[in-house]
């Protein structure tokens, strides 16, 4: 059963349908149940004129499509299995993975006893794999290969030898599982966080040992871009060619920002690991690797990049700040620029800087204020007010803060028509602005920081 997670499907998957499911809520779902208890309390199968009454409020103008996929190989000719129907869209519901497995178990844990046996977990593999399989045209198993899958896994799973499986345990399994997981990301286009991350350090760890092969070793600091150039197209041959232009040029740019000089053709380590850390979390999270990422995969990326899940908040504004030309997808080119600023049309990465963009927008607005960024300067400069302490100096920290803003808002509007909108502007700082600000006072700190060094 194992080795059936490997299968390729007959027909082309049907996207379309696929993103209207995973669109769904468990709310959704349990309203189904209300139905079924209501009007069909003892029935295990429903007929189509009866299956609308119970899905369609779930399925709209995909019912009879999926009652249809549903029907095929039934164990009752032109009806459907009510839970394997209710498994099926709570595995491809818009919901958080441990409350999908929560409803899962809790659906197949017949009894109510808040554990499952080896007959229920049978029932649950069953209704969830092979409902996952028609609508997904994959060939489902036969159930005595599902019996007999059941039947290891229950002994793999049961490790208190209890005879019965927590929720726990079950949990475990799943989120271990990557084979299983892989399966459903590539035939059912389902992610997760565990996943998703998985991918991501796997990613990284390929192109850390990319920049290796470059340069023969470990302890080399800079590279040749030719060489990372050659080993990116042998390698990504179907990688549209201007999205690799678009990685090669931002670690050209980059790299050249480092190391605070011009030298083309040569790249750094440090921008190199930079640039292709978010690079690796856009591709843990493009699922069918066409360089776009949809709203329903953005949590992903951002959870591969950062590490923290992100609230439906903090999503809606990255959504609108990533989604540049309003498709309603990102793409890889917008994820990259998203995290680099824009200096006389090169793109420098400074993805770091994003971090301490969401840690102070506390309101989730897509918006710092002045205060906002005075209290992240202070945060970043303690060595220097402690330096200032040793010196006696007669300059308060704070005004010196003041100062540092001040500096820099006005070179900010140097060249600006409006300045006196502007000025206003800065008030509040977008997210584009922050990294042309913060560009500026990295560089004044840097300054101020060697100016104390000699003193």
């Amino acid at each position: 059963m194992g080795n059936y997670f490997k299968t390729k499907p007959k027909d082309k998957l049907d996207k379309e349908m696929i993103e209207f499911l995973k669109s769904r809520k468990l709310q959704h779902i349990n309203e189904a149940i209300d139905v079924v208890n209501t009007k069909f309390p003892y029935s295990k199968y429903l007929e189509y004129s009866d299956y609308c009454d119970v899905f369609n409020p779930i399925l709209e103008i995909w019912t009879q499509n999926v009652f249809q996929l549903l029907s095929s190989n039934s164990s009752l000719e032109g009806s459907n299995d009510i839970y394997e129907s209710l498994a099926v869209f709570t595995i491809f519901s818009d919901e958080e993975q441990e409350l999908k497995l929560q409803f899962i178990f809790q659906l197949f844990d017949t009894d109510k006893s808040g554990e499952i046996e080896k007959q229920e977990l049978v029932g649950a593999l069953e209704k969830c794999i092979r409902g996952l399989c028609k609508l997904v045209h994959l060939p489902a198993p036969s159930i005595k290969d599902i019996d007999f899958y059941a039947e290891r896994l229950f002994l793999e799973l049961d490790r208190d030898y209890s005879y019965t499986i927590s929720f726990n345990e079950f949990k475990l399994w799943i989120i271990g599982n990557f084979e299983l997981q892989d399966f459903l990301l590539k035939y059912a286009l389902i992610q997760t966080y565990e996943n998703a991350t998985r991918r991501y350090k796997e990613k990284r760890i390929l192109y850390e040992n990319f920049f290796i092969n470059a340069v023969g070793n470990d302890k080399c600091d800079v590279c040749e871009l030719e060489l990372i150039k050659q080993l990116f197209l042998t390698e990504f041959n179907n990688q549209q060619i201007e999205i690799l232009e678009l990685l090669f040029n931002t670690l050209q740019d980059s790299s050249n920002a480092y190391l605070d000089k011009k030298n083309d053709g040569w790249i750094c380590k440090q921008a190199y690991q930079d640039v292709m850390n978010a690079w690796a979390a856009f591709d843990a999270s493009d699922i069918n690797q066409d360089n776009e990422v949809s709203m329903s995969e953005l949590k992903y990326l951002i959870y591969a990049y950062e590490g923290d899940k992100p609230d439906y908040y903090r999503l809606q504004t990255e959504m609108e700040i990533l989604d540049m030309d309003q498709s309603g997808k990102i793409t890889r080119d917008e994820w990259i620029k998203y995290l680099c600023v824009n200096e006389k049309g090169k793109f420098v990465f400074r993805g770091t800087l994003q971090h301490q963009f969401n840690e102070y927008d506390k309101d989730h607005n897509g918006m710092l204020s002045i205060k906002d960024i005075k209290d992240l300067l202070k945060n970043s400069m303690k060595d220097l007010r402690t330096s200032f302490k040793k010196l006696n100096s007669a300059l308060n920290f704070d005004d010196m803060v003041d100062d540092l803003i001040a500096e820099i808002a006005k070179s900010l509007q140097e060249g600006n028509q409006d300045q006196h909108s502007y000025q206003n502007q800065l008030l509040f700082l977008s997210w584009s602005q922050f990294k042309s600000f913060m560009e500026k006072a990295t560089l004044k700190q840097d300054q101020l920081r060697q100016y104390l060094a000699k003193l």
